[in-house]
């Protein structure tokens, strides 16, 4: 077969493949608009937008908790065809020990491969764990559906407290845990939607997480950064974000001796060496309060 004429099978081929993979996303496609399952999901979506009228309340509750049992038992009977294996790859690779309990909430099936496999739902409330995840690459960031999850599930307690004790979660707590993630999605459905107010170490943590898309997003609100944002900055070498707040009008305060001992403490020399060519009469001193403000002074409950 000569080159030019395998050309036109292999274009040939390729045109009976696409349209192939086509047919056979039209037929998935019009196999879940025919799954009596998803019809009843979009009945009781109506239901419970006229529940929140008002009216068929009654009705919508306990449509929705039928079709959540129809749900699960589906979902029960596709997720079991994993081999046991798998499911320890699982989540012995992507599911962290605190998120067991999520896991396990989730439904039956996820709570009985949690007993399965012998993994106990034991919160690690050990000072940093959050923090040292982070930092470690083995987990991603909290998404927007894991803090309404929290918000959905434990008591959160108004306001902020500096050194939360008793696993108590308070709402400034979380949201300084959003401004070190760097999501401004979820930072502004906690404080459009949810009504929290920042605080006080919003910027220390914001600039720990070296995000300048959340730093930009917490001026446009307003907030007035301290020069615990600089140190916050400084500390996780966020060279970016650092020159960011100094470039603000006015300056956001620094105490240019903090940052550059702190960059120096974990190592962040590219800090240093911008620290040192800048000349400023701007330091600001300390207070007793400031000359611990890391991440390490939070003690066991934050973060």
């Amino acid at each position: 077969m000569g080159p030019s004429r395998r050309r036109r099978v292999d274009r040939v081929a390729r045109g009976a493949e696409s349209t192939s993979s086509a047919k056979r996303a039209k037929v998935d496609e019009a196999k879940e608009e025919e799954d009596p399952l998803v019809r009843r999901k979009e009945e009781v979506v109506r239901l419970l937008g006229r529940a929140r009228k008002g009216k068929g309340n009654a009705r919508a509750k306990k449509e929705l908790l039928t079709l959540c049992a129809d749900f699960e038992a589906k979902n029960e009977k596709l997720l079991g065809r994993l081999p046991a294996e798998l499911w320890q790859k699982i989540l012995d690779e992507n599911v962290q020990q605190n998120d067991l309990v999520a896991l396990a909430m989730t439904c039956r099936f996820f709570r009985e491969k949690q007993k399965d496999l012998g993994k106990k739902i034991e919160t690690n409330l050990k000072g940093n764990h959050l923090y040292d995840l982070q930092k470690s690459g083995k987990v991603t960031s909290h998404s927007l559906g894991w803090f309404r999850w929290v918000c959905d599930t434990f008591e959160i307690l108004q306001g902020f407290e500096y050194l939360p004790k008793g696993g108590a979660v308070y709402e400034g707590v979380l949201l300084n845990y959003a401004a070190f993630q760097g999501s401004v999605e979820i930072l502004r459905w906690l404080i459009e939607e949810k009504g929290w107010e920042l605080n006080e170490e919003t910027g220390f943590w914001a600039g720990m997480g070296g995000s300048v898309e959340i730093l930009e997003h917490l001026r446009g609100k307003g907030y007035e950064f301290d020069e615990g944002a600089c140190s916050g900055a400084a500390s996780e070498g966020h060279l970016e974000a650092l020159k960011w707040l100094r470039a603000q009008n006015p300056p956001c305060p620094w105490s240019r001796s903090e940052c550059r001992n702190i960059a120096f403490q974990f190592g962040h020399r590219h800090v240093i060496d911008w620290i040192d060519q800048q000349e400023d009469e701007s330091d600001v001193e300390l207070s007793d309060s400031d000359d611990d403000r890391s991440y390490d002074s939070y003690g066991d409950d934050y973060f």
